[in-house]
């Protein structure tokens, strides 16, 4: 697989590169990988996660399966009272929108009377982005709540057994929007996908 040459390699660390076999393209997000994914004509292409590059254009390539691209996961913050809880989902959507590496969808939620936390916040987002939005909500010092916790099983735990009393949608940072399924398709050929 011979890559492009990239102006600023260092950019596009957190983006993908699509392996199409005869020809290889750098800087798709998530979203747009898993586009490519679910057609037909592309259902088996070769994806890796940019973990990191060098000034030379060298790049730190991580092999990601594609069904990784068909999990969301999500980061939940556990309050005992709803004024509290409330509060904090307004934080959060005014700390995130726009600024995270990917879209998610903040949660507000009620769990069952019985819980000794009742009222939960939290974010759901495309799986692959795990480490990302982990990593940013650590550098933006990110505390909510009286516990946290987070993951696949627990999202879908929220998601059953919660009572949603709000959500919001969260846009990615500029740089890292998905672009349209059109956009996307007639972009395939194209070596670098984006400017980053």
């Amino acid at each position: 697989m011979k890559l492009p040459t990239l102006e600023h390699p260092d950019r596009y660390t957190g983006l993908y590169v699509v392996d199409f076999d005869d020809t290889c393209a750098v800087g798709y997000t998530a979203e747009e990988v898993t586009m490519l994914l679910e057609s037909e004509a592309y259902a088996n292409v070769k994806v890796y996660h940019i973990h990191g590059a060098k000034p030379d254009g060298t790049m730190e390539l991580k092999g990601v399966p594609s069904e990784r691209f068909q999990l969301e996961t999500g980061l939940f913050f556990y309050s005992r009272d709803m004024e509290t809880a409330r509060r904090e989902f307004d934080k959060i959507r005014h700390l995130t929108d726009g600024k995270l590496p990917c879209r998610a969808q903040l949660l507000l939620g009620a769990l069952s009377e019985g819980a000794r936390l009742p009222f939960v916040v939290g974010t759901a987002y495309p799986a692959e982005y795990d480490e990302d939005v982990s990593r940013w909500m650590l550098d933006n010092e990110v505390a909510l709540g009286e516990y946290a916790d987070g993951g696949i099983g627990r999202l879908e735990t929220i998601r059953r057994d919660a009572r949603i009393i709000d959500s919001a949608q969260i846009h990615a940072v500029k740089s890292r929007q998905a672009r349209t399924r059109q956009e996307v398709f007639d972009s395939i050929g194209e070596a670098i996908q984006r400017i980053a």
